[in-house]
């Protein structure tokens, strides 16, 4: 992972587009959940920072420090529009299996940008899972954002659209590759980076392993966790779940 992976993920996401889509309806499910916000792998802040200028008392977490450090530099940058908003943000390093050192007292987890098939091993998940559930007050709300994994598998796409971006200082290409295995899938993502104006280009390279989170599986993994009361999007937008055509599967579900 390059030192500036957290600011080349930044240069290439598409934030106030991101945050058009996604945000109206985890307002909603924060509103009318109450309590505290917890945001499990929040990655460079965006969600956090966002939900907290809705006044939310919001808590980010992530296993990767350079992730954690990006988050709280835009907190401080955010905090004068934050506390017009009387809301609250703070970011932890902290992996979802350890989730279970905090109060159970957030009323909603989200759980976004297709963090949980990264994790090594279904154990792994379910512990992830079950962390995350810890946290949450009875009744309290999750919700995870996934690719649909069905579809995916069936389809085998292994070359996706070329990501563009830049930083103050660089110019940003980002090439994304999947090769697919009897049961994970190796993710190959490509940062390309050079100096303006026309400085060499050069590539920082980064394989994940993901395991192919179908729906049943899923079901399953957060069943044993300890949640239930199951409802299924296909996006944030909320229309069905439909496991042939739908490109990413929501969950919302409920800590019993």
């Amino acid at each position: 992972m390059p030192l500036n992976f957290a600011t080349y993920y930044d240069a290439v996401i598409n934030w106030e587009k991101r945050l058009a889509r996604e945000l109206p309806l985890l307002v909603e499910l924060a509103r009318r959940a109450g309590g505290r916000v917890l945001v499990p792998a929040c990655g460079t802040g965006g969600h956090v920072v966002a939900l907290a200028r809705q006044g939310f008392d919001v808590l980010g977490f992530d296993a990767d420090e350079g992730m954690v450090e990006t988050t709280r530099r835009k907190i401080e940058a955010a905090t004068a529009e934050i506390l017009a908003a009387s809301g609250r943000a703070e970011a932890r390093l902290l992996t979802m299996e350890d989730a279970t050192t905090l109060p159970a007292e957030f009323g909603a987890a989200f759980c976004l940008g297709n963090p949980l098939p990264g994790l090594p091993g279904r154990d792994r998940l379910l512990s992830a899972l079950r962390g995350v559930a810890s946290a949450l007050a009875p009744g309290g709300t999750f919700l995870t954002q996934n690719l649909n994994y069905d579809l995916r598998w069936k389809q085998k796409v292994s070359q996706f659209p070329l990501l563009t971006g830049e930083t103050p200082g660089e110019e940003i290409l980002l090439v994304k590759v999947a090769e697919y295995h009897a049961d994970y899938i190796n993710f190959h993502a490509m940062f390309l980076a050079r100096e303006k104006p026309a400085g060499k280009w050069q590539a920082h390279p980064r394989t994940s392993r993901q395991i192919p989170l179908f729906q049943k599986l899923l079901i399953d993994l957060a069943t044993q966790a300890g949640l239930g009361g199951f409802m299924f999007w296909g996006d944030f937008a909320r229309p069905p779940f439909d496991i042939e055509k739908s490109h990413d599967l929501v969950l919302v579900a409920r800590k019993l």
